[in-house]
Parts: structure tokens; C-alpha cells; sequence
């Protein structure tokens, strides 16, 4: 949202105090006509002053006060950013010299325009109703041009409040747009380091003269990356997309090691609906080939399992471990093994997702290797055909 340029915010006062000009007059001018009215069915009708001056002297005493409160709304505007104090007493002052002044007006208007003459003795009771008059105007005056600058302030609040909103908004969406785009570039990451590593398998294949397994594993190639990219759409993703995406990755492994690798996958169906974040399962699974399967001569097993616990989705990718693993004395260094880019890119995927409600472990695995655990909040996506 643009701030309003210095002419905009002239024009808007000027509008502003037009209204305001206009809303004086209309406001003004029937309250006097009112109180015209009132004089005549109060005054003029039990008196039976039904005669033509009466009538017009009666007119003329309320334009006369319009015309007086002019000068006393100018007053009024000019010290209204004077102290209360000095500004109530200005006001009282200025308010008994117009009432004075008006019953003064009053007084002669009526003897020039009568004929009755030698009234002046009755200027008491003509001062009287001009004072509680023109009091009463002040007090309005003053009442409505608070109500008038609390509306001001309460219509500049909200317009504050819309554009703070609006602000943070902007901020919630930047923030949003940022995260997005930090999540697709560490998942990018895992994609190329995958296709690198399954390019050199095809090579080795095809030096090996295995070119049926090299053509086979390309083909599962072409339909991970298929997969991939269609569900690159959705940062979470049901966890039955997610373990079919695992299947084809592992499939393309099985190419690679033949009999070397044994796979147990253990995901109930009651999970499937599950949301996890997509691409989560495959770098795990390529950190267990990396460190356990392939630097094992005999290969060896890798499970995939999957469970509730405590309104937590619990997803584990365990090996059986290779030689190496199994001499290995120092469990520092056993973990310190599983800690590849892949795993480090997982981390900060689920940080980004999560913030700090997540677990990522790296521990013992009953087969022998290491568990790469996943813990994260259990959250159920919606079935199309439920909808």
C-alpha cells in the first residue's frame, strides 16, 4: 500500500472541512429556524401578536443570531487548541458577550419594528432567554465537534489498523513465499544428488556388459523422476504417495545391488492418509544404501516402518550395516557416519516446515546398522472420496 502524497492529503482536508462547512450550515441554520418556530407558538400566539411586525420581528431576531454565531464559531476554531482551561474561560466569556449583544439586537429590533417604546427597563428579562439560547448553542457546538474529532480518530484507527493488517499480511506472504522457495531449493538438492549417483550405477552397469539392468534401471529412472515431478507441486503429501515414490527409488537400487538388498517395508494402511513432506523418505533410504548396503560385500536389509505414538507420526529407515559398522567400537563415530548432505538437507526441510516441533534421530538399529527416525506432528489429509 502507497502512503498519500502531500497533495492528496491537502486535498482530502480541504474535502474535510467542506463537509464540515456544510454540515455547520444546514445544522445552524435549522436549529435558529426551529427556535423561530418555538418563539411563535410560545410567544406570539398566547400574546395574540398576530400582527405582520411581530411576525417579522420574530424572523429577524433569528437571523440576527445566525449572523452572531459566526463570529463566535470563529472564535471558538481559533483557540481550539488553546488548554482546556484557558480555553472554557475564553468560551464562557465570548458566549455572555454574544448573549448580551443579541439581547441588545433583540430589544431594539422589536421597539423600531412595533412601535413600543421605553423598554429598556425589560432588558433583563430579554438577556435571560439569550443567555440560556446561546449557551445552549456553545454546548452543542462543542458537543458535536467532539463526537465530530472522535469519529475522525476512530476512522483513522481502523484505517491504521486495515494498513497494519495489510502490512502484515505482505510480511505473512513474503515469509511464506521465502520458506516455499527454501523448501523446493533443498528438495532440488536431493534430486540431482540422487541422479548422480543412480548415472554412475547405469554406468557401472554398462562397463559391467549388465546393459538389460542398466535399460531396466533407466526406464524406473524415468518414472521416479515422473513421480517426482508431478508431486513437486505439494510440499505435504499423503504418506501412501510418499511410500509408492520410496518404492520406485528402492526399485531403481535393486537394479543396481540385484540380490545384495533385502527390503521390509512395514507402513499400515490406517497411516497411508498420514501428510509427510514430499521427498521425505528418499534421502534416508539413500543414506542406509550409501553407509550400510553398499560398502557391505554380502549387501544387507533395509526397513521401512511407520507408526503413531502420542499424536506423532513416527517414519524409520534402519540397516543391517556393513562390515565397517560392525567393527566400529565408537558409537560418536558410528552416527557421525549417517550424517550426509542428504540427512543435513532433510533437517533443515523439517525445520522450515516445523520449526522446532520435530525430531530427527540417528541411532542403533536392532538389525545391526543405523535408525534414521522421523517424528513429526500427526496430521490426516482428507479423501477425495469423502469430499
Amino acid at each position: 500500500m502507497t502512503e498519500p502524497t502531500e497533495k492528496e492529503e491537502q486535498t482530502g482536508s480541504l474535502t474535510q472541512t467542506m463537509t464540515s462547512d456544510r454540515q455547520f450550515w444546514i445544522m445552524n441554520s435549522g436549529g435558529w429556524a426551529g427556535l423561530s418556530l418555538v418563539t411563535y407558538f410560545s410567544l406570539t400566539l398566547p400574546y395574540n401578536q398576530f400582527e405582520l411586525s411581530y411576525l417579522a420581528h420574530n424572523i429577524a431576531q433569528s437571523l440576527v443570531g445566525l449572523l452572531l454565531t459566526l463570529p463566535l464559531r470563529r472564535c471558538f476554531k481559533r483557540v481550539w487548541s488553546w488548554p482546556v482551561a484557558q480555553r472554557f474561560t475564553l468560551a464562557v466569556i465570548a458566549t455572555t458577550f454574544f448573549s448580551m449583544l443579541w439581547a441588545l439586537l433583540r430589544l431594539l429590533l422589536f421597539m423600531l419594528m412595533t412601535q413600543e417604546q421605553d423598554l429598556w427597563s425589560d432588558y433583563g428579562g430579554w438577556l435571560f432567554p439569550s443567555i440560556f439560547v446561546f449557551f445552549t448553542w456553545a454546548a452543542l457546538y462543542h458537543g458535536i465537534k467532539y463526537y465530530q474529532l472522535l469519529q475522525q480518530q476512530r476512522e483513522a484507527m481502523l484505517v491504521l489498523e486495515s494498513q497494519q493488517r495489510q502490512r502484515a499480511l505482505q510480511l505473512v506472504r513474503a515469509k511464506a513465499e521465502v520458506k516455499e522457495a527454501e523448501l523446493q531449493l533443498l528438495r532440488y538438492q536431493l534430486n540431482p544428488h540422487f541422479l548422480f549417483n543412480t548415472l554412475n550405477s547405469v554406468a557401472a552397469l554398462v562397463s559391467s556388459e549388465r546393459a538389460e539392468d542398466a535399460q531396466v534401471m533407466l526406464s524406473r529412472l524415468a518414472d521416479f523422476l515422473r513421480f517426482s515431478l508431478e508431486a513437486g507441486k505439494d510440499v505435504l503429501i499423503p504418506l501412501s504417495k510418499e511410500s509408492s515414490a520410496l518404492a520406485q527409488y528402492l526399485m531403481i537400487e535393486q537394479v543396481r545391488f540385484s540380490d545384495r538388498m533385502t527390503l521390509d517395508v512395514n507402513i499400515p494402511a490406517s497411516l497411508e492418509t498420514m501428510l509427510v513432506p514430499n521427498m521425505l523418505l528418499q534421502p534416508l533410504a539413500e543414506n542406509a544404501i550409501k553407509y550400510a548396503i553398499a560398502p557391505s560385500e554380502s549387501g544387507g536389509t533395509i526397513r521401512i516402518s511407520a507408526k503413531l505414538r502420542d499424536s506423532r507420526l513416527m517414519l524409520s529407515v534402519e540397516d543391517s550395516g556393513s562390515e565397517q559398522m560392525h567393527n566400529s567400537i565408537d558409537h560418536a563415530e558410528l552416527i557421525e557416519s549417517g550424517m550426509g548432505m542428504g540427512l543435513r538437507n532433510t533437517r533443515d526441510r523439517l525445520r522450515n516446515l516445523f520449526g522446532k516441533d520435530f525430531d530427527l534421530l540417528v541411532d542403533h538399529s536392532p538389525l545391526g546398522g543405523l535408525c534414521y527416525t522421523v517424528a513429526i506432528p500427526a496430521t490426516e489429509s482428507i479423501r477425495e472420496d469423502s469430499l
